[in-house]
Protein backbone atom coordinates (compact mmCIF):
# COMPACT_ATOMS: atom_id res chain seq x y z
CA UNK A 1 0.00 0.00 0.00
CA UNK A 2 1.21 3.23 -0.96
CA UNK A 3 0.34 6.97 0.03
CA UNK A 4 -0.53 7.42 -3.81
CA UNK A 5 -2.68 4.81 -3.85
CA UNK A 6 -3.96 6.43 -1.15
CA UNK A 7 -4.74 9.95 -2.19
CA UNK A 8 -6.21 8.43 -5.27
CA UNK A 9 -8.96 6.10 -3.72
CA UNK A 10 -9.75 9.78 -1.48
CA UNK A 11 -10.20 11.87 -4.64
CA UNK A 12 -11.74 9.04 -6.68
CA UNK A 13 -14.80 8.35 -3.84
CA UNK A 14 -14.60 12.33 -3.16
CA UNK A 15 -15.26 12.89 -6.87
CA UNK A 16 -17.19 9.55 -7.39
CA UNK A 17 -15.43 9.89 -11.01
CA UNK A 18 -12.17 8.82 -12.48
CA UNK A 19 -11.49 11.54 -14.78
CA UNK A 20 -11.84 14.20 -12.30
CA UNK A 21 -9.72 12.82 -9.97
CA UNK A 22 -7.05 12.42 -12.26
CA UNK A 23 -7.46 15.79 -13.19
CA UNK A 24 -6.87 17.03 -9.45
CA UNK A 25 -4.40 15.16 -8.83
CA UNK A 26 -2.33 16.05 -12.26
CA UNK A 27 -1.98 12.01 -13.21
CA UNK A 28 -3.28 10.30 -16.40
CA UNK A 29 -6.74 8.79 -15.80
CA UNK A 30 -5.09 5.53 -16.90
CA UNK A 31 -2.35 5.43 -14.52
CA UNK A 32 -4.69 6.54 -11.93
CA UNK A 33 -6.71 3.34 -12.56
CA UNK A 34 -3.87 0.91 -12.67
CA UNK A 35 -2.75 2.14 -9.70
CA UNK A 36 -6.40 1.71 -8.00
CA UNK A 37 -6.18 -1.68 -9.48
CA UNK A 38 -3.24 -2.84 -7.76
CA UNK A 39 -4.52 -1.99 -4.46
CA UNK A 40 -7.70 -3.55 -4.54
CA UNK A 41 -5.89 -6.67 -5.70
CA UNK A 42 -3.43 -6.43 -2.84
CA UNK A 43 -6.40 -5.65 -0.52
CA UNK A 44 -8.53 -8.52 -2.26
CA UNK A 45 -12.05 -6.55 -2.91
CA UNK A 46 -12.98 -4.31 -5.22
CA UNK A 47 -13.01 -0.50 -3.88
CA UNK A 48 -15.41 1.16 -6.32
CA UNK A 49 -18.40 0.11 -8.51
CA UNK A 50 -17.86 0.75 -12.17
CA UNK A 51 -20.25 1.01 -14.94
CA UNK A 52 -20.00 3.44 -17.81
CA UNK A 53 -21.27 6.66 -16.52
CA UNK A 54 -21.13 5.75 -12.72
CA UNK A 55 -18.74 5.47 -10.21
CA UNK A 56 -19.18 4.58 -6.25
CA UNK A 57 -17.31 3.40 -3.56
CA UNK A 58 -18.19 -0.53 -2.11
CA UNK A 59 -18.00 -0.29 1.82
CA UNK A 60 -14.56 -1.29 1.83
CA UNK A 61 -14.02 2.12 -0.86
CA UNK A 62 -15.64 3.99 1.87
CA UNK A 63 -13.62 2.18 4.96
CA UNK A 64 -10.41 3.26 2.96
CA UNK A 65 -10.88 6.30 1.47
CA UNK A 66 -11.83 7.57 5.06
CA UNK A 67 -8.53 6.23 6.65
CA UNK A 68 -6.51 7.48 3.72
CA UNK A 69 -8.14 10.74 4.38
CA UNK A 70 -6.74 10.58 8.43
CA UNK A 71 -3.28 9.07 6.86
CA UNK A 72 -2.59 11.63 4.41
CA UNK A 73 -3.75 14.79 7.17
CA UNK A 74 -1.31 13.07 9.36
CA UNK A 75 1.73 12.86 6.64
CA UNK A 76 1.09 16.57 6.05
CA UNK A 77 1.22 17.36 9.47
CA UNK A 78 4.20 15.62 9.72
CA UNK A 79 5.20 17.97 6.79
CA UNK A 80 3.90 21.27 8.67
CA UNK A 81 5.89 20.61 12.14
CA UNK A 82 8.97 19.84 10.01
CA UNK A 83 8.85 22.99 8.18
CA UNK A 84 8.67 24.51 11.66
CA UNK A 85 11.02 23.02 13.36
CA UNK A 86 13.48 23.94 9.90
CA UNK A 87 11.90 27.33 10.17
CA UNK A 88 10.40 26.93 6.73
CA UNK A 89 6.98 28.89 5.79
CA UNK A 90 4.20 27.50 3.83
Amino acid sequence: MELRQLRYVEAVARHRHFTRAAEELHVAQSALSHQVRRLESELGTELFERTSRHVAPTEAGEAVAGRARRVLAEVEGVREEVDELRGVTR
